[in-house]
């Protein structure tokens, strides 16, 4: 099961990154421009990030607009990064609960019937 230990490992290190680039995204909207952080404010965590994965710099030039531009950037580029590393932590939790599975489906049985069974409370 060395397997599993290094496939924990990895998928331990994508959820730090991506815990981490969550927090930078959320702490570049409270300075962001008051409408941009007003546009995005009800957005779910799901939604937030695909629709910061599509902003575009605007077009234009000025300070203001270097800072805007500067903003929509590192959302995009932070969301884009959140994306993969969900990616990747799926992927993990695939090969984690395959290696599971193939080597110790007693266990895996027992622990997913545990999941599904109805409360007793």
């Amino acid at each position: 099961m060395h397997s599993a230990r290094i496939f924990k490992l990895a998928k331990d290190s994508a959820v730090k990154a991506r815990t981490h680039a969550i927090n930078q995204l959320k702490a570049v909207l409270v300075i962001a421009d008051p409408a941009l952080r007003e546009r995005l404010s009800s957005l779910g965590n799901a939604e937030l990030f695909r629709t910061c994965a599509t902003l575009s710099p605007p077009h234009g030039g000025g300070d203001e607009d270097a800072v805007t531009q500067a903003t929509h950037m590192t959302l995009c580029r932070l969301a884009e990064r959140i994306e993969q590393l969900t990616g990747q932590i799926n992927e993990l939790n695939q090969r984690l609960t395959r290696l599971v599975e193939r080597h110790a489906p007693s266990c895996w049985n027992r622990w997913a019937s545990a999941r599904t069974a109805p409360s007793l409370s």
